[in-house]
């Protein structure tokens, strides 16, 4: 019996195919999140808040000022981290500025003390319209964020659970019976 290559060859091809394709186990798959993973690796609830904000209703030199505030800090973070922090205070802005401006120097970047008294000026007058003159405001949002990074949290914690389960399990040793 001569089998006909042409007619065989395509059926070949399809089971040499599927007899090679990767088998389901009867373990479960890591679900796949729901979140980003940018939002999965916010530190902080105000990291999940909006990047950017609209500066041209505040004065030419704060603009100016916003611009070096951009360039300078999203270099190590997201500016939503400052921009939607809970602080509004001068005193508050300096300290975490000048903290900001020593971790920076350790990258090799040195922030002249100049940007870094214009990022505070932006910083301080960007609370003063955003988070003081609209309190309730921006209270309803920092809520908003709050209960985000709650389930953003709840979720790592899953994800992290679920990458335990599927580490092989260690053998403990036999160490004999006492």
């Amino acid at each position: 019996m001569k089998l006909n290559l042409v007619k065989t060859l395509p059926f070949l091809i399809l089971f040499i195919l599927t007899a090679c394709q990767k088998q389901e186990t009867a373990e479960s798959p890591m679900q796949e999140s729901a979140m980003t993973s940018s939002e999965l690796a916010a530190k902080f609830p105000s990291d999940l808040g909006f990047s950017t904000i609209d500066v041209s209703a505040y004065p030419r030199d704060i603009q100016e000022d916003y611009k070096i505030f951009l360039a300078v800090c999203s270099s190590c973070h997201t500016p939503a981290r400052a921009i939607n922090a809970p602080m509004t205070s001068e005193q508050d802005w300096k300290r975490y500025v000048h903290r900001m401006h020593v971790k920076i120097e350790r990258r090799g970047y040195l922030l002249g003390k100049e940007d870094e008294e214009k990022i505070v000026a932006f910083l301080k007058y960007d609370s003063k319209i955003r988070k003081i003159d609209r309190k309730s405001e921006f209270a309803s949002q920092q809520e908003a964020l709050g209960v985000i990074f709650g389930q953003i949290s709840k979720e790592r914690e899953r994800l992290s659970r679920e990458e335990i389960n599927r580490l092989p399990k260690k053998e403990t040793p036999y160490v004999g019976v006492k």
